[in-house]
């Protein structure tokens, strides 16, 4: 035998029977019922139950839960568990399985406790597994689904279709394959969604299809809920929704209100619509008693509630009284009346009412009212108003027990009826020493005036006398003459309802005693100080009158009445102006009349002069100035004058005496002021000057305020005799030794001068050749002065380095008895040069290796009557060799020496016999020597020089002469008589000459 412990047995309870699965009311709801099986253990056994969740398709775990239960023996029970799905169950199947095990405490067994056998799979089929070929979207199309959640989304497709994409709110989501025919995606965390929903969409064989789905909130509790009566009938309820749950239209939150002894469920369809403060009114049976009133908010989400106890007498918020208006008035009563908008009878009511003036003073009254039946008049008399003033009245309600006021009443505007003046008037006058009196008078402000003041009566009375004399006028002042007895002057204003009361002035008899000096006063910015010193025991009071000096414009009088204990004042007025001069007098009241204590004249306060003195120069000598200057006008003074400043000092490049000027001060040097401290000073002597010197002198006038501008003039100094006389000699005696130097030089250096500046011209009279007398008969075919005919000792070359050489054998192979033929090359013509010949006698001592062309530049020439012929180079030419190589070395320069130089014309073969007429019929008209016009007559047809290529330049000119031998003037205004040759003028010889005797040097 063997003995086994408990707890060395395992207990495994019964396999539960799982009896069926199924959709529970939302489309995420998985209901799972089981079979209790307590009648199998006989006592009442605690077991857990373990339910496990599967998607079919890939049998994948969703959700595993526990269920606690003690079981019931005594009868067969069946338990069931709802899971809650984050997919709609109709996305594709589920399976569903169970176990249990003991959940007792060792008492009842101590052994080992092991799970039970799992029951059978039971599933669920979900749409993708039916046969039906109309594909869906789950949640379907209206679902609302609460802010934060997380959910699946899926599509199912139809019988032999095949989804393509599905997509939420076109978020980019990966899809999650369900089974063949069932696609899913899952969105964390999902927001709000606008007002007109989320959209699901599922592309299935190209066909869209969808739901829209709605994201929000539950309602929140209801905030602030507060009740108020104001008919007695209803009790009004408003509250704060919180915040907004994005669900609108059927989705919206729902609230009902729930009152009263018998808890009457009522909908507020209106505080469904309106935001932020939601209102719904509940029916009451009295104004009285206390109500418990609760407010329940509900919408697809979730559902909230708030609770709140009303003392409806204590929330009575009344309506504004009707209709306010004015029944009747006078000057200073008005009695206003309303009405009621709805029944108060018997409620008692406090009626707050304001008064507001035409000056903006406001006045507030509260008066106990009853209430009464609907349309009810009240009325109030409202006291103490003043005459002639436009009022504005408004009123409101409140209840005993103050809750709330109501909202104001319309505006009642109105205007009381006017009185007599209540003031009299504030009366002043003027006397002139012709006994003119001038009365002035205030005007009654409209407080005293108590409407608008029609017209005013003067009456004046002798002193001793009962007859009287009396004027009206709508003016604030009137003139009246008066002879030179005492009067006594009354002055009343009257309006449409009455006159004031009468003011009283006495006129003393006319004496003497008022011709008192001014004192000068000081202000104080904005107005005096003033004191003075009471002359009688039984005053009646003071006067103080200042008028402002204005120029030549009528003293406007302002006065101040004080009463007989004041004897300084602080006197202030808005109209004292900075810088004006004001006379002020005091006057004491007595019984007979006024009397002037004293005259003073001031400034509020000084400001610097508008203006400076006119400044004139009085007397002027060699080293002092006197200067007088004319009083600044009155008006413009802007302040007492102290004094006078003067400045002085030199001005550079000025010259004249005496001569005013602006205040820019340039090119002078500013001396210190003088300072004049006398008011009365007219003029200054300005001493210490020099002679012969401008001044600019600068007035300035000085108060307490500042300085007044500068006035400005230039003064000149007068020089002294013996400055006049030095100013006269010194430069007559400069001319004079200056004049003398000149003439010496011009006689030593005459010929230098005459060489220089009138050089001799040869005279074309002297010439041989026109001494012959057959020169003009044969003046076609005879030659001047032609190189072939003379025999030079000197030939110089100018040209570039192959015609050089070629001119320097020339001249060698002279020198041996050899003749050079001409040589008319293409070469020639195109590197034509300059030829220079000139009968120069060459030295004795000149040897043959040395090129004479090219030494002979530097020899002096022996004969004064040198003459040098040169051939000009052709333009045309130098254009053409420009235009070859493009180099300018070795170039050509024109040699001129010095001596007569006639130019020399190229060839041509345009008519030539009427050119010779020309220049035949030209030469009789010429006197002396008569140069070649025609161009064959100018060419070089000798057989040992060629034709030069090069134009003529037209009359011939001298070396030294910048002008040409014929005037134009000969040859007429016909331009035909003249050479059509190119010309250059003679700088050109000038510088070609200056250039050749620079290489050769």
């Amino acid at each position: 035998m063997f003995r086994r412990a408990e707890s060395d047995f395992v207990f495994r309870p019964y396999t539960p029977e799982l009896l069926r699965v199924f959709k529970g009311p939302s489309d995420f709801q998985l209901v799972v019922v089981w079979n209790e099986d307590g009648e199998k253990y006989g006592f009442p056994l605690k077991l857990i139950f373990q339910i496990q969740v599967f998607q079919t398709y890939k049998m994948q775990e969703v959700w595993r839960g526990n269920h606690s239960s003690t079981l019931d023996f005594t009868q067969k029970r069946m338990l069931q568990i709802t899971w809650t799905s984050d997919m709609p169950l109709q996305c594709t199947a589920h399976s569903v399985r169970i176990r249990s095990i003991s959940n007792d405490d060792g008492a009842l067994f101590n052994g080992i406790k092991a799970w039970s056998d799992w029951s059978p799979l039971l599933t669920l089929h979900g749409l993708d597994t039916s046969n039906q070929t109309k594909s869906k979207v789950y949640p379907v199309d209206g679902t609302v689904l609460k802010v934060g959640s997380s959910l699946s989304f899926c599509c199912i497709a139809g019988e032999g279709k095949e989804i393509g994409e599905l997509t939420f709110d076109n978020l980019n989501a990966s899809t999650i394959k369900l089974s063949d025919r069932s696609k899913a995606i899952r969105i964390q965390n999902i927001s709000a969604s606008i007002e007109s929903g989320t959209n699901v969409v599922c592309v299935i064989n190209s066909e869209y299809i969808g739901a829209v789905i709605y994201i929000g909130y539950p309602p929140d509790i209801p905030k602030n809920l507060s009740c108020e009566m104001r008919d007695l009938q209803t009790l009004n309820c408003t509250w704060e929704p919180g915040r907004l749950t994005s669900l609108v239209s059927k989705h919206r939150t729902i609230y009902r209100l729930i009152g009263g002894s018998s808890q009457i469920s009522l909908p507020c369809e209106v505080a469904s619509r309106t935001y932020p403060n939601y209102w719904c009114g509940f029916p009451i049976s009295n104004g009285s008693g206390k109500h418990n009133i609760s407010i329940h908010a509900k919408n697809p989400l979730g559902e909230t509630q708030s609770h709140i106890i009303v003392d409806v007498t204590r929330v009575f918020h009344p309506f504004a009284p009707h209709q306010l208006r004015q029944e009747t008035k006078t000057s200073n009563t008005v009695i206003v009346s309303w009405l009621d908008q709805v029944n108060y009878r018997s409620v008692g009511l406090l009626c707050e009412m304001v008064i507001r003036d035409d000056s903006g003073r406001s006045i507030s009254h509260n008066y106990s009212v009853t209430g009464g039946p609907k349309d009810a008049r009240h009325t109030v008399i409202l006291n103490n108003l003043r005459p002639y003033t436009g009022y504005s009245i408004r009123a409101r309600y409140s209840s005993q027990h103050f809750w709330k006021w109501s909202k104001w009443s319309n505006f009642l505007n109105f205007t009381t009826e006017q009185a007599a003046p209540s003031a009299s008037l504030n009366v002043w006058r003027r006397i002139t020493p012709d006994r003119i009196v001038t009365l002035y008078w205030k005007p009654l402000s409209a407080a005293d005036a108590n409407g608008p003041v029609l017209s005013y009566t003067i009456t004046w009375t002798k002193v001793g006398s009962n007859s009287s004399s009396s004027i009206e006028t709508s003016m604030l002042n009137v003139e009246i003459q008066l002879d030179q007895a005492g009067y006594i002057i009354t002055v009343v204003a009257q309006n449409i309802a009455g006159t004031s009361p009468p003011s009283v002035i006495r006129i003393l008899p006319h004496s003497g005693d008022e011709n008192l000096d001014y004192v000068k006063v000081s202000g104080v910015g904005d107005g005096f100080n003033l004191t003075w010193q009471r002359n009688q025991a039984e005053s009646c009071g003071y006067t103080v009158q200042w008028c402002p000096f204005l120029g030549d414009s009528v003293c406007i009088i302002n006065w101040q009445k004080y009463p007989s204990n004041v004897t300084n004042v602080a006197l202030k007025s808005d109209t004292f102006q900075a810088g004006v001069r004001y006379n002020l007098e005091v006057y004491e009241c007595r019984n007979n009349g006024d009397y002037l204590l004293k005259r003073l004249v001031g400034y509020t306060r000084e400001l610097a002069p508008s203006e400076a003195p006119k400044l004139d120069i009085k007397e002027t000598t060699g080293d002092w100035v006197q200067i007088e200057w004319n009083d600044i006008p009155l008006v413009k003074q802007r302040g007492f004058i102290k004094g006078f400043k003067v400045y002085y000092s030199k001005l550079n490049n000025y010259s004249a005496a005496v001569k005013p000027m602006g205040t820019r001060r340039q090119n002078i040097d500013i001396s210190p002021p003088k300072i004049i401290n006398s008011s009365n000073a007219r003029t200054f002597q300005i001493t210490g000057l020099e002679p012969g010197t401008t001044y600019r002198v600068e007035l300035s006038a000085y108060t307490g305020g500042g300085d007044s501008p500068n006035r400005v003039v230039t003064v000149t100094t007068p020089n002294s005799p013996t400055a006049v006389i030095l100013g006269i000699t010194l430069p007559l005696v400069g001319i004079i030794t200056l004049g003398v130097i000149l003439s010496i030089f011009c006689y030593r250096k005459q010929e230098w001068i005459k060489e220089t500046f009138y050089p001799d011209i040869p005279d074309p009279n002297n010439s041989k050749v026109l001494q012959d007398g057959n020169f003009l008969q044969g003046v076609n075919s005879c030659k001047t002065l032609e190189p072939k005919d003379c025999t030079p000792n000197e030939v110089q070359v100018v040209e570039e380095k192959q015609i050089a050489v070629e001119t320097e054998k020339e001249v060698e192979e002279t020198k041996k008895g050899e003749v050079v033929p001409e040589d008319t090359s293409d070469t020639e013509n195109q590197n034509q040069g300059v030829l220079s010949y000139s009968p120069c006698r060459m030295s004795a001592e000149f040897s043959g290796k040395t090129n004479p062309a090219f030494e002979a530049v530097a020899l002096p020439s022996v004969y004064a009557s040198e003459v040098t012929y040169t051939s000009i180079r052709d333009p045309g030419y130098q254009q053409q060799e420009a235009s070859g190589d493009g180099s300018m070395e070795g170039t050509t320069e024109v040699i001129v020496k010095s001596g007569y130089q006639p130019q020399i014309h190229r060839a041509t073969n345009s008519a030539p016999d009427k050119e010779q007429t020309e220049v035949q019929q030209l030469m009789l008209h010429a006197n002396g020597y008569q140069p070649q016009a025609h161009r064959q007559s100018w060419s070089l047809d000798s057989g040992d020089f060629p034709p030069p290529e090069t134009e003529s330049v037209g009359s011939p000119t001298s070396i030294n002469s910048q002008a040409f031998l014929i005037p134009e003037k000969i040859l007429g205004e016909d331009h035909s008589f003249r050479p059509s040759v190119k010309m250059w003028s003679l700088p050109f010889f000038q510088n070609s000459r200056m250039s050749s005797d620079s290489n050769n040097s």
